[in-house]
């Protein structure tokens, strides 16, 4: 069971879920597959050959880090808060509730607007900012955030 369905209140609900883009996972890949694939191709010379192996070693663990951080990852939208967890084995939570929320920006690049990825940027009250990179579809993100802030408004005025 996720993080955030663990810690909902009796009352509350997740709305939206989300994650990374299809390019970080790519990126992932890379560093995972790029290295196996790139030794074995490498020269015939024995020496060259280790060396490259061991100098292999860091991108490919790097891809394992990545690959870690990436499934540990939570995006959500619950009906009272906006929850960013990370870590497997120590979990770091950022979370602001829906009423605190000041402010919600995007950063797409040339890059990110033609791929769908982009920053958000989640200000809340007092010391409240939340940062997720190259989430897929940053703008339909920030719209769910939009809507259950409106819906907790009216809510609130029932």
């Amino acid at each position: 069971m996720s993080y955030v369905r663990r810690t909902l209140g009796k009352s509350e609900r997740v709305l939206f879920t989300t994650g990374y883009h299809w390019l970080y996972w790519l990126g992932v890949i890379l560093l995972l597959v790029g290295p196996l694939v790139a030794v074995p191709l490498s020269t015939s010379n024995d020496k060259a050959r280790i060396f490259l192996a061991v100098l292999a070693i860091v991108p490919f663990a790097y891809g394992i880090y990545r690959l870690v951080h990436g499934w540990a990852l939570e995006i959500a939208v619950t009906s009272d808060r906006f929850v960013k967890k990370s870590g497997l084995v120590s979990i770091k939570t950022e979370e602001v509730s829906l009423d605190k929320i000041e402010e919600v920006s995007i950063e797409e690049s040339i890059a990110g607007r033609i791929f769908g990825y982009g920053t958000l940027h989640v200000h809340g009250t007092g010391a409240g900012k939340i940062r997720v990179v190259l989430v897929k579809d940053p703008i339909n993100l920030r719209r769910e955030i939009q809507t259950a802030r409106e819906q907790l408004k009216v809510k609130g005025e029932q």
